[in-house]
């Protein structure tokens, strides 16, 4: 699995939360493992065209890295049921701090513009406060397959949905009982 994973979770943040494929195992992938893959990954998830170029990719793949490990973080506590570490929410907040403050506003409805880097973790950082502002919060699951952990938002009317995708972990767990 080379390509870029399925985008399951019902939220940009979560989305790149579930950026590592098979993770803890020997066939873990890093859908961030670069720029080059960064930048497919954020075109793939329309934030980005192809002919975007970011000045300083390196400083790109460490901030979306950051960022991906404080939803994580984050995100895996509040689907157990424990409170939202500090420091997770402190990165989420000032991450979108620092792109608000060198985004460009136009119009109204307002339409905020991001530059560069911020074109990408702008939206990230905004889908996580969004999410953890928001009453769908208390909907936020993580799958429970050892070898996935992706994060997902229940949208199932009684709050069942239990894999983060039923056509990969869901399968593979109803094979693993069937055996």
């Amino acid at each position: 699995m080379s390509g870029l994973p399925h985008f399951v979770a019902g939220n940009l943040a979560l989305d790149v939360a579930n950026s590592v494929s098979w993770r803890g195992t020997e066939r873990e992938v890093d859908h961030l493992r670069d720029a080059t893959a960064a930048l497919a990954w954020a075109e793939a998830q329309d934030l980005v065209d192809g002919n975007f170029v970011v000045e300083d990719p390196a400083m790109l793949l460490s901030e979306l890295h950051t960022l991906r490990a404080a939803i994580e973080t984050v995100g895996g506590a509040i689907a157990s049921g424990r409170a939202a570490p500090r420091g997770g929410l402190v990165v989420i907040c000032n991450m979108a701090a620092h792109s608000l403050a060198r985004a460009e506003p136009s119009g109204v409805p307002l339409h905020l513009r991001f530059a560069d880097r911020d074109e990408i973790i702008g939206p990230i950082a905004w889908a996580a406060l969004d999410l953890l502002r928001s009453d769908k919060h208390a909907r936020l699951k993580q799958c429970p397959r050892d070898d996935c952990r992706w994060l997902f938002i229940d949208r199932t009317k009684n709050g069942s949905r239990r894999w983060c995708d039923m056509g990969t972990c869901g399968n593979r767990e109803k094979k693993r009982k069937l055996r």
